[in-house]
């Protein structure tokens, strides 16, 4: 006696998919799994605090505090990187060129201590492109600033015997500059020859004087 096919049977004795609903259909007396938690409001923001979550007004405020925030952040990250990458090295100035053009800056007598500053300094270039620098420096003597020190300070030597001042150093300097002066023996400064005139004042303390120096190069 063959036996009949069940209700999930086909009579081929395939399985009957006609019990089943259309497809991608649980079927019928299926339990319904639940849909997933809804996300909470607020965003980020409502995550990070969630007391502000029903307060959308001070939400967004603070939302737009983080961001200016943040944008400020980037812009003091990127002057740090500029600070620290840009050159800090001074500008040079006409007068530490005339220094250095002479042989009298700092830098070229290092271990002194102290320098002298020019009270009148000129640095400009002749009709060939030479550089040129005019200084004087008045010196009101007593026992620290003098003729002596001077000399010693940049080790110069005495003075010989008086020579007449450069007519270009005369017009140069804006003051009243003596026709003749002893002078230093002709040597070379830094970048170029110089000649230095040391005169005596007349009167005032002992070692006062002023030195008028012309360097070229």
């Amino acid at each position: 006696m063959t036996p009949r096919p069940t209700a999930s049977e086909a009579p081929d004795g395939s399985q009957d998919r006609s019990s089943y609903g259309p497809r991608g259909e649980a079927p019928a007396g299926a339990p319904e799994v639940p849909p997933g938690p809804a996300p909470a409001p607020g965003g980020p923001v409502g995550d990070a605090w969630p007391e502000l979550r029903e307060r959308p007004v001070l939400r967004r405020s603070v939302g737009v505090l983080l961001a200016i925030c943040g944008v400020f952040a980037v812009l003091v990250a990127g002057w740090g990187v500029v600070a620290l990458t840009r050159d800090h090295t001074a500008p040079e100035t006409d007068l530490s060129r005339a220094e250095r053009l002479a042989g009298l800056h700092s830098s070229q007598h290092p271990g002194q201590g102290r320098y002298y500053i020019p009270d009148e300094v000129v640095f400009t270039r002749t009709a060939d492109g030479s550089e040129a620098g005019y200084l004087h420096y008045r010196l009101d003597g007593g026992q620290d600033v003098n003729v002596d020190d001077f000399l010693r300070t940049y080790n110069l030597p005495e003075p010989g015997t008086p020579a007449q001042l450069p007519g270009d150093l005369v017009q140069a300097l804006p003051g009243e500059e003596p026709a003749v002066a002893p002078s230093l023996p002709g040597s070379s400064g830094s970048d170029g020859h110089r000649q230095i005139f040391v005169a005596p004042a007349e009167n005032g303390p002992a070692g006062a004087g002023d030195v008028y120096v012309r360097a070229t190069g």
